[in-house]
């Protein structure tokens, strides 16, 4: 690599993501320690790292208590990001996330994987293993937009080398299709069915929440339109995981909508071993508050400002 053309970028990543020494990355790349201190110096000038220093462990722990202890949980982390910036609370919560969640993968794990920019980051940083999964598949069909953040074959491809996983597979259809009669016909493919008996074989599960409105990515990527939106709120949705839109009380409220979306069924889900979420945003925090509620999630690793507002759904639901 030619030393001009190494970009600071690249040279943050190995000190920041990957842990490497400046010495480290040094010998690495062939340039200086100086050079180096300068370079990382020059990246966080420009924004290109940002920091953020959080002392307030007191109130963290205070908003873990509170909702460890109002649902059926085996753990939960709370990780305090800034109020100002989504990207950063993201890369801070997945940081997180991949180092709490990875304590609950074992020997010969099955491991089921949801799309979603927040488990992408958090397959960066998730740790090198010891341990041999003997499967890692993809839990939902694939969101096929170069500009999305979930960019499934080098998520699954990047997490099962991070857990030694003997097999590993993508889902090669979409997440929803326009009629239960397209999902049946691809439901019909032999590789489509091998995978799709992975899934409902899995063990753990990472999945993603989100909520049943615009800021859902299979309404911003035309999978569901308004109509849908619509129909999904007159049924009851407060949120989907892996896909799969729920009510309050934990179960499906849109059969049609279901019939249409490839992926882990939401039963599938909850007789799962760990169903494991990291979870950033406060506009999801409703759909978080009612897969706690209904016991859909395991662990949760979640943001400080989404962790607020769940308390805050809490204390108003008890209250009521």
């Amino acid at each position: 690599m030619e030393k001009e053309k190494i970009s600071l970028g690249e040279i943050a990543k190995l000190y920041y993501e990957q842990g490497l020494t400046q010495a480290e990355i040094s010998n690495k790349l062939g340039i200086s320690r100086p050079i180096i201190s300068n370079k990382l110096a020059e990246a966080r000038e420009k924004g290109i790292v940002k920091i953020f220093v959080d002392i307030d462990e007191d109130y963290v722990s205070e908003l873990e208590r509170r909702i460890f202890s109002s649902f059926n949980l085996k753990g939960v982390r709370v990780v305090a990001v800034p109020d100002n910036d989504e990207e950063l609370a993201v890369n801070i919560t997945a940081r997180t996330g991949a180092q709490y969640l990875s304590r609950f993968i074992e020997e010969n794990d099955r491991i089921g994987i949801s799309l979603g920019w927040t488990m992408n980051k958090m397959a960066d940083y998730f740790p090198q293993l010891e341990c041999h999964a003997d499967i890692v598949v993809q839990c939902l069909g694939s969101i096929t937009n170069v500009h999305s953040n979930s960019t499934m074959d080098g998520l699954i491809k990047n997490f099962s080398q991070k857990v030694n996983a003997r097999e590993a597979y993508i889902l090669p259809c979409p997440p929803i299709v326009q009629t239960p009669l397209i999902a049946n016909a691809l439901l019909y493919d032999t590789q489509i069915q091998k995978i799709v008996k992975c899934i409902k074989d899995c063990n753990k599960v990472f999945v993603n929440i989100t909520s049943p409105d615009k800021n859902n990515c299979f309404y911003s990527y035309e999978y569901i339109n308004d109509a849908d939106l619509e129909q999904l709120k007159k049924d009851g949705a407060v949120g989907s995981i892996c896909g799969r839109f729920y009510d309050k009380n934990g179960n499906i409220c849109s059969p049609e909508t279901d019939a249409r979306t490839l992926g882990i069924s939401l039963d599938d889900i909850k007789k799962a071993e760990y169903v494991l979420g990291c979870i950033v945003g406060v506009h999801k925090a409703y759909a978080v508050y009612y897969a706690l509620k209904a016991g859909l999630i395991d662990v949760l690793v979640i943001d400080s400002l989404t962790a607020a507002e769940l308390v805050r759904i809490i204390n108003e639901e008890q209250n009521d």
